[in-house]
């Protein structure tokens, strides 16, 4: 088995939206927490202060995570810290709001914690695995097994990795990693003896084709 780490646009482009997502859901609850401050007639802004904080934090997340958190490493607490709060304000407005209010907030929190099992995958690394069952590729929400059977050839150089589909098909992604002549050549190597043997027939068919044509 060979695992080779490569660029998957897919997940590229879901790891920039992120933080577009932080500060939706960031400009949101400061958004409710004004309308919660509104409904208890302005007598403290107390009850709002924690998903003032929330809000804020969230903000400050999107702008800058660039500069702050370069590896995302806290990417998932804070989806998790804005799933809480969502849940929690959202029981907190059952009480004093209206039911679009506390709906809103409890549909929000379902998408975040949605995000934040979904998020966990496109933050990994994203490595193409080889193996005697195929080509594993990773996806957002799953892996997706391509078999050795649907594929013609598979060509591995140190810039590119090229999955050629029976059917004029292909698919490319771009190497990550450093990789050695002999790892290229015991990549090629086994990729070329996988799909051999998926189009080498069954013992005892190549004798039976025979003697139905006699």
């Amino acid at each position: 088995m060979y695992t080779i780490a490569v660029k998957i646009e897919g997940m590229d482009r879901r790891r920039r939206s992120t933080s577009l997502v932080h500060a939706i859901l960031g400009f949101f609850l400061l958004m409710k927490s004004v309308d919660l401050y509104h409904y208890i007639q302005n007598r403290s802004l107390v009850p709002a202060i924690p998903f003032l904080a929330v809000g804020i934090v969230s903000l400050v997340y999107a702008f800058f995570r660039t500069r702050i958190d370069i590896t995302a490493k806290h990417n998932a607490a804070l989806r998790l810290l804005q799933t809480v709060s969502f849940f929690s304000f959202g029981f907190v407005m059952l009480r004093v709001g209206h039911t679009i209010d506390y709906a809103s907030l409890f549909v929000w929190g379902f998408l975040t914690l949605i995000l934040f099992f979904s998020e966990k995958r496109v933050f990994k690394e994203t490595v193409l695995t080889f193996s005697e069952n195929g080509v594993l590729i990773p996806g957002t929400y799953r892996d997706y097994l391509v078999t050795w059977s649907s594929l013609e050839s598979v060509v591995a150089r140190y810039d590119f990795i090229t999955l050629f589909h029976r059917g004029k098909k292909y698919l490319q992604y771009q190497v990550l990693q450093d990789l050695s002549e002999l790892e290229l050549v015991k990549v090629n190597a086994f990729c070329k003896e996988q799909i051999e043997k998926q189009a080498a027939p069954v013992d005892g068919e190549g004798v039976k084709e025979n003697v139905t044509n006699r």
